[in-house]
């Protein structure tokens, strides 16, 4: 196992995100479309997960989790998006695979319920391609043309946490995180009489870095503290992201045949990205069947970039049902009766504001974990979502979502009594 353990992080020096283009053309606004979760467990579950204490995965919504980590583990993910996208008039397929991110996690104390995790995994994506065509204007003066306008890149989060539990069996936790990333918006303007008409490519290239935090607890088990017979477990589940004012570099370009003019304007008043804030509750039936209700908000219109605010988002909120079902595991299972099964619904307010139109999303999710042995799994998970409207002109979008990853544990670190 160690050398599975070692050949998967030497492997990570020969990966890094992608930056195809998925033609979703709202992720231009703001910093891109937000990644809640990374690996197949998370999407199964809606990707949030304030309440969870899962010891066979790694949860990065809440760094109070961790608490109840007994192996050593590793994760890491791929994802596919597809997507259709369509206005009143034009529709258009397109997709793209991605490295999602990878965690690594192990107990200093299962007593303390003291984890420590580390992880390398996506905040945003900014991911678009479209074109515009414009017809001829009396061709001596305005000759036809068409522009392409492009989106690249996103943010990237770099963390170190820890767990530990408090009085009163209150699990806590705590994250150093590290921001970074560069967003690329180019526009190309192409002449269809490109000989006596100069093509023309712009391109506004930012760079942010920065550090921020996530900090939450995780209640004890209210249904043994109150003596509440319906449920196995009940727990409430509370965590806070936030993110220092980004060092925002930006470098503009204006390139043509004839001619190449450059502009860098550095320590701008930086990216100001909101507070968020996830919550939750969950309660279990049987010690098998649990189901979870979480809850994210983040004031979107409180977003600034080189001081300044945008029009075009909003306040997001986000809000998740989800179903799970783990098996207790017993003496003589077979590996089909240890797969674990996740799905449920959520609803999305995101933080795009078009022509005073808020882009609203409706999903469904699911997924499962199959065993490869005590302590180790293959995971799916799958979400349909539809976003936005075809109204005013704007974009409605169908997408499915398919993450494939592996969650591997073994003893590390831990010591026994002899």
């Amino acid at each position: 196992m160690k050398i599975i353990f070692l050949v998967i992080i030497s492997s990570l020096f020969l990966i890094s995100f992608s930056n195809g283009q998925n033609s979703s053309a709202y992720s231009r606004y703001g910093i891109g479309d937000l990644d809640y979760g990374y690996s197949p467990k998370m999407i199964g579950i809606g990707e949030i997960g304030s309440t969870q204490l899962d010891p066979g995965h790694i949860l990065i919504t809440n760094p109070a989790s961790w608490s109840v980590l007994n192996r050593t583990r590793i994760e890491l993910s791929m994802g596919y998006k597809g997507i259709d996208i369509s206005n009143s008039s034009n529709s258009a397929f397109t997709s793209e695979t991605e490295f999602q991110g990878i965690t690594f996690g192990f107990p200093l104390s299962t007593v303390y319920g003291i984890g420590v995790v580390a992880g390398l995994v996506p905040y945003s994506r900014i991911s678009y391609l479209s074109k515009e065509n414009f017809p001829s204007v009396q061709e001596d003066i305005i000759p036809s043309y068409k522009v392409t306008y492009e989106g690249r890149g996103g943010i990237s989060k770099l963390f170190l946490g820890s767990s530990v539990y408090l009085p009163f069996e209150i699990s806590a936790g705590a994250t150093l995180d590290y921001y970074f990333g560069n967003q690329r918006y180019i526009s190309t303007l192409e002449f269809d009489d490109n000989v006596t008409n100069v093509n023309t490519t712009y391109e506004n290239n930012h760079r942010a870095t920065g550090f921020g935090t996530t900090v939450g607890l995780i209640s004890p088990n209210l249904a043994t503290k109150f003596n509440i017979k319906t449920f196995s477990d009940l727990r409430f589940g509370l965590s806070i992201n936030y993110i220092s004012n980004l060092n925002s570099d930006s470098l503009l370009t204006a390139a043509s045949s004839t001619r190449l003019d450059t502009v860098a304007v550095k320590n701008t008043p930086g990216t100001k990205i909101p507070l968020r804030i996830n919550s939750g509750i969950s309660f279990a039936f049987s010690e098998v069947y649990n189901v979870s209700f979480d809850y994210v908000y983040q004031p979107w219109s409180k977003y600034e970039f080189n001081g300044l605010k945008y029009n075009n988002l909003r306040d997001a909120q986000k809000i998740s049902l989800a179903f799970e079902y783990i098996p207790k595991l017993s003496f003589g299972m077979s590996l089909l009766d240890r797969i674990s099964w996740r799905g449920g619904l959520s609803y999305e307010a995101t933080q795009y504001m078009i022509y005073g139109q808020g882009i609203n999303q409706y999903s469904v999710f699911g997924g499962f974990s199959f065993p490869m042995d005590l302590d180790n799994t293959i995971d799916i998970g799958l979400q349909y979502s539809v976003r936005g409207t075809k109204d005013n002109n704007l974009l409605k979008e169908n997408f499915v979502k398919f993450y494939f990853g592996i969650s591997l544990g073994e003893l590390w670190f831990l010591s026994f009594e002899k």
